[in-house]
């Protein structure tokens, strides 16, 4: 659907919930079409750019929050609210890519969202016995909403926003997506209640965040467990990877913000400058390594099999990809503005171990996008990539001084993201997801293990 087209009349005389493109809300491109498979263009809007925004002051945030103290504790409180955070973002995600962007509802709630999620960026560095009962609140109002919208969609859903091979026997396409939002819906507002039940528990205590990990598994297993309506319900294959490689570049644009902000901490000199260049090198490596993979395949392969496992698997990696990505930011910035050799050795920690688990994140999805097109023997990608992260977690060992760990970090990313760049099977995979992004209805759904 795009902003100039018309719905279908609904059962029971109910109207469309669509906003005209005169409101100054259209989105970025798109030209209301249809792709080959001919699902409706659906492009990421200026609403769902500025919405993305507040994650880039969220990130910050917490990666303030782990640079103020890197106890156990903490360490615990900032992978927990990274999580909420995250999931927060994934949520408002997923609706857009499944229901569309271009309804009024969507937008005004997403507004709403915006509102939730800048009262919860302003609680994520303080002490969480003052600003637990105002996240889990915020967080509840933020999941609250999310359940109102697919409450909504489940009574508004129309045959066109489904989109051809999505399937139309049984209870699928219309029907299987409005009994999939109720579902939804219902569990939303489960976790909604959670959290907010925990906001009148000792702030920061053992009860309340042992209520936020049952909340966020609520959304880690949302989906497999209305796994039979999920089918009926598959992510736009174009809209949903944009949302997500859009935030992974807000993740790696965080990690410049603290390289710039470690080196001001220190005289510029050729000394200084050169680990600070070879850092940015580091997230230069990185953002080749992620943008060079097939993205869409889980998403065809969702929409081909109607299975969700790759899919999830796709999705759920990149929690883990992101918060070591993050993570790593911390690390080089404090390692690159710290003149204590006893702070050196802490955050040097915080360098190594998260470009392992980026390595390692990656080395999944690789994985996974080689299992849906069954090569997944000897692929010396996959091979790098896990040996890469072997290596970033064996540099936390030896006691090396700033400038040689930070050369060592450069040379060791750039090698990776060359091998992975120059490999055949880096290319053919990408082929095989262009093939199945142009197939065209009549073909049939496209499989990419041709």
């Amino acid at each position: 659907m795009t902003s100039g087209d018309h719905e279908a009349p609904l059962p029971g005389g109910a109207q469309p919930d669509v906003a005209g493109a005169a409101d100054g809300t259209s989105p970025t491109s798109g030209d209301g079409g249809e792709d080959a498979q001919g699902e409706p263009t659906q492009r990421v809007t200026w609403l769902e750019l500025f919405y993305d925004l507040i994650f880039v002051v969220a990130f910050d945030q917490l990666a303030l929050r782990l640079g103020d103290a890197r106890s156990p504790e903490n360490l615990l409180v900032f992978g927990l609210t990274f999580t909420a955070v995250w999931w927060a973002w994934a949520n408002n995600t997923l609706f857009a890519a499944r229901y569309g962007n271009e309804r009024r509802t969507y937008r005004l709630v997403t507004l709403a969202q915006l509102l939730t999620m800048t009262l919860l960026a302003m609680t994520l560095r303080g002490d969480l016995s003052d600003t637990g009962a105002w996240f889990a609140l915020a967080y509840g109002v933020n999941h609250l909403l999310q359940a109102g919208l697919y409450l909504r969609a489940s009574r508004t859903v129309t045959a066109d926003q489904v989109p051809s091979g999505a399937g139309d026997t049984g209870d699928g396409s219309v029907e299987g997506r409005a009994l999939f939002a109720r579902h939804m819906a219902g569990l939303f507002a489960l976790a909604s209640a959670l959290w907010i039940a925990s906001a009148f528990l000792p702030g920061g205590g053992a009860a309340q965040l042992s209520v936020w990990v049952v909340a966020l598994l609520v959304d880690v297993l949302r989906a497999p467990l209305i796994r039979s309506g999920h089918q009926h319900a598959p992510p736009h294959a174009g809209h949903l990877p944009e949302r997500v490689g859009l935030l992974q570049i807000i993740a790696l644009g965080a990690i410049v913000t603290e390289i710039v902000g470690g080196g001001r901490q220190q005289a510029l000199t050729p000394a200084t400058l050169l680990p600070a260049m070879g850092g940015v090198l580091t997230v230069v490596a990185l953002w080749q390594l992620y943008f060079s993979q097939a993205r869409t395949l889980p998403l065809l392969e969702t929409r081909r099999a109607g299975q969700i496992r790759h899919l999830l698997a796709w999705l759920y990696a990149h929690l883990p990809f992101t918060l070591s990505v993050v993570t790593l930011g911390v690390g080089l910035g404090h390692t690159l503005g710290s003149a204590d050799p006893a702070e050196d050795a802490a955050y040097q920690k915080l360098l190594t171990f998260p470009l392992a688990g980026a390595f390692l994140s990656l080395a999944f999805l690789r994985l996974n996008a080689l299992r849906i097109t069954r090569r997944t023997r000897r692929d010396r990608s996959l091979l790098a990539l896990l040996l890469g992260g072997v290596l970033a977690a064996a540099l936390a060992v030896p006691d090396l001084d700033t400038p040689r760990l930070l050369l060592l970090v450069t040379a060791l990313s750039v090698t990776v993201a060359g091998v992975v760049s120059t490999d055949p099977a880096t290319r053919r995979l990408n082929v095989i997801e262009e093939q199945s992004v142009d197939a065209t209805p009549e073909d049939g759904p496209p499989d990419p293990t041709r």
